[in-house]
């Protein structure tokens, strides 16, 4: 009884163990995209932030604009807070907390909320031209 036990146990655990293969670059989960973006724009890589825009954004601005465009503020840090995605499944709320330098001060910890969408199977953050985009703008529709 012990041995079928001990055997079963096994079975379990070795199973369990095949679900847990590495993920490949198509699977890559919305929190590793999150992370990967907020990290391009801490090492100030725009031509790789830029692949992590949505398509619609993407439409209007090109990547070489979106590369040369003077930015005012530098991110030092970042740490996701929490990620809130709908019961669709293809739209997501995450809510980040940047550190940022602007103008020799430094601010720690701001709030930052950004949409997530799925587009092909794969998650891009919803983004505005950057002339109107700004950590410190309110939440909401922007006049």
């Amino acid at each position: 009884m012990l041995l079928a036990a001990a055997c079963f146990l096994a079975l379990i655990l070795s199973v369990g163990c095949a679900a847990l293969s590495p993920l490949t670059a198509k699977q890559e989960t919305l929190d590793e995209r999150v992370k990967n973006y907020m990290q391009a724009q801490v090492d100030k890589k725009w031509d790789r932030a830029y692949s992590f825009l949505d398509s619609s954004f993407r439409a209007r601005v090109t990547r070489e604009s979106y590369v040369a465009t003077p930015r005012k503020l530098s991110y030092t840090g970042f740490g996701i807070e929490e990620i809130t995605v709908l019961p669709a499944g293809d739209q997501a709320t995450v809510k980040v907390k940047i550190d940022i330098l602007v103008m020799g001060f430094e601010f720690k910890r701001g709030a930052q909320t950004q949409s997530w969408i799925k587009e092909k199977g794969e998650w891009f953050v919803k983004a505005e031209p950057q002339s109107r985009r700004t950590p410190f703008a309110p939440q909401g529709k922007q006049k």
